[in-house]
């Protein structure tokens, strides 16, 4: 059996606090104010799956921790930047890569930004805002 993708990489050190889908729908100024990532990676192509949220941004997991020294400065002026995976379970994608988003953060004294967790994860979203979210 081969290691889990995310094998090759430190965890997280921090732990970003979660975000609802009707608080993440309640925010305005998407770009400036707030960005969400979407960290799936092929199942973001699945039948069923084939929408995203409409801020969002996609950065896959398997190669995020090598870009974070890239993608941080970009983000750096969002204040809010919101991860998720399908379901941001405990150890999962969203969660670990809003981990070493705010670790980035954290260990270069940035406090323009801050890592949030979509509870639920996309599945979340699309069960409670059918209607806003963008076809691929």
């Amino acid at each position: 059996m081969s290691a889990p993708w995310h094998a090759n990489f430190p965890a997280g050190k921090s732990n970003p606090p979660e975000i609802s889908a009707a608080e993440l729908a309640a925010l305005s100024g998407p770009g400036k104010e707030y960005i969400v990532v979407d960290v799936r990676r092929t199942d973001i192509d699945e039948p069923d799956a084939k929408t995203m949220h409409p801020a969002a941004i996609n950065l896959p997991a398997q190669t995020f921790y090598p870009t974070v020294p890239n993608s941080a400065p970009l983000l750096k002026n969002i204040p809010k930047v919101v991860f998720h995976c399908n379901s941001c379970k405990p150890g999962g994608r969203g969660p670990r890569c809003a981990a070493w988003y705010q670790d980035y953060l954290d260990e270069n004294g940035i406090k323009s930004s801050q890592a949030l967790v979509l509870k639920g994860g996309y599945k979340a979203w699309a069960a409670e805002f059918p209607d806003r979210v963008v076809k691929l």
